[in-house]
């Protein structure tokens, strides 16, 4: 079983190195996290339910939290309200996509990943209400990143994308990287 070590390291850096490395493993293997962080059981609980992942044991042990949570295959959603919703979002995000390769000029050059879909859904509904949204296009994460459902932010321009990704760090949105997009779609980091 692989093992992330996130002690000394607070919200929301513990969540993104998991996700990282979850993201490398496959479906139902486990991945054990160390955890110092307080608030870091409630985040992995509701970050587990967000994602479609299993929190499978969590205990403490001197002072160190330890999750087993087991690779899961994407949110999906419990109600059939959740699934609407969830299933309209992703829609909406593949037409965007859509249109953008059809359309010869301008194309988004960065993108930015998030830990999960209602992280993105909640950094962009913090992004629209201080007037940021225009800066970026939401869209779904390509497979070449992350092969199950998720969203992304898409960028024109390197200094946007830094600069939004600096200004949700700073708010303790839980991100990953900021990705070029390249055409062998192979999507290299950027260092942020």
């Amino acid at each position: 079983m692989q093992e992330v070590d996130t002690r000394g390291l607070f919200c929301p850096l513990p969540l993104t190195l998991v996700s990282r490395k979850l993201k490398e493993i496959p479906v139902g293997e486990k991945l054990k996290v160390l955890a110092d962080d307080k608030a870091f059981k409630k985040d992995v609980e509701i970050w587990c339910y967000e994602t479609g992942n299993k929190l499978v044991e969590f205990k403490e042990e001197n002072g160190t939290y330890i999750a087993i949570i087991e690779r899961g295959t994407g949110f999906k959603g419990e109600s059939i309200w959740d699934k609407i919703k969830f299933v309209s979002l992703g829609v909406k995000l593949h037409i965007k996509k859509h249109l953008i390769d059809i359309i010869p000029f301008n194309k988004p050059k960065y993108l930015i990943t998030f830990v999960s879909v209602a992280e993105g859904i909640r950094a962009n509904n913090f992004l629209r209400e201080k007037g940021l949204d225009q800066k970026y296009v939401m869209l779904p994460v390509p497979k070449e990143i992350y092969p199950h459902c998720g969203l992304v932010f898409a960028f024109k321009s390197l200094d946007d994308a830094k600069q939004i990704y600096s200004f949700l760090k700073e708010n303790k949105f839980a991100l990953e990287d900021i990705h070029k997009i390249d055409k062998n779609k192979k999507y290299p980091k950027v260092e942020a």
